[in-house]
């Protein structure tokens, strides 16, 4: 099932198929176009990647709904963690639940052959919906859903975000090509980690922190948004773009730049990134 963007295959499709008699169980770190998918169904949230949690909820609303359905990410869009997909798919097995995974961040950039973190855990068969989008690995417009046909043909005509929504413009079939490019040119997501590893470990080594990161987002955690805003300014003065996070995409005391490595960084632009942030921890 194809939406115009990633945002409305989730709010779009969440919201025709949880309503007031089904619950949704969603991690706390999720994007926020899932939040607004449960505006019309029962919600509850659980810390981010806490299994001990999701299955104390898991516990409580046993027999109480006519649908659960656990929702999380692959790949978490701030802090560029992995879900522990295989202990959630197990939980979501032994008490009847539903798993939806976002694996926006996941697609082209991690697994084997770039499914995702879904293939990384080889769980990429047991989830029930995968949603993502065309905006990221893609380079494209759009969102998609993955679902059993009849599910599919559900949202197909009962999502009036898609029913009365102007349809992709032609520049999608682009998308075609891009997704067949994953499995033609693996060179690309080989490239992509040897850049991650390089841009991560130089970061580690200035002293800075970029938290639990397994994916091609980095975070320089900072805290003080004030001092964020400046870092995120002298960083554009050097010629490099970031996007300084601040509260309410983060609590107050989290904010941090987060940047979003490519296969196409060459050595050069990484390393002027490595000596901007040097320059500007000696200065600060």
């Amino acid at each position: 099932m194809i939406y115009t963007t990633g945002y409305t295959a989730n709010s779009a499709s969440l919201q025709s198929l949880l309503r007031k008699e089904d619950i949704a169980i969603v991690d706390m770190a999720v994007h926020a176009s899932v939040y607004e998918g449960c505006l019309l169904t029962n919600r509850k949230s659980f810390p981010h990647n806490d299994l001990q949690s999701l299955e104390r909820i898991l516990k409580d609303v046993q027999g109480s709904y006519r649908t659960k359905m656990i929702i999380i990410d692959g790949v978490y869009s701030q802090d560029g963690d992995i879900a522990p997909l295989d202990k959630i798919r197990e939980l979501a097995n032994r008490y009847g639940a539903y798993l939806m995974v976002d694996d926006a961040h996941g697609i082209g950039v991690i697994g084997k052959t770039g499914r995702g973190a879904m293939e990384l855990y080889s769980v990429i068969d047991q989830v029930d919906f995968i949603t993502g989008t065309f905006s990221k690995t893609f380079a494209g417009i759009g969102g998609y859903v993955i679902a059993p046909p009849k599910v599919a043909a559900y949202l197909k005509f009962q999502s009036r975000q898609h029913i009365f929504s102007a349809t992709s413009t032609p520049a999608v079939a682009g998308i075609i090509k891009a997704i067949e490019l994953i499995d033609q040119e693996p060179q690309w997501q080989a490239r992509l980690s040897e850049n991650i590893t390089y841009f991560k470990n130089g970061l580690i080594s200035l002293g800075l922190d970029v938290g639990i990161t397994g994916s091609a987002i980095i975070p320089v955690k900072i805290g003080d948004p004030h001092k964020t805003s400046d870092v995120g300014s002298m960083l554009l003065k050097a010629g490099i773009y970031t996007n300084p996070i601040l509260y309410p995409a983060v609590a107050k005391k989290n904010a941090r730049i987060r940047m979003s490595v490519m296969a196409t960084h060459t050595r050069e632009h990484l390393d002027k990134t490595l000596n901007a942030f040097e320059h500007i921890k000696r200065v600060m």
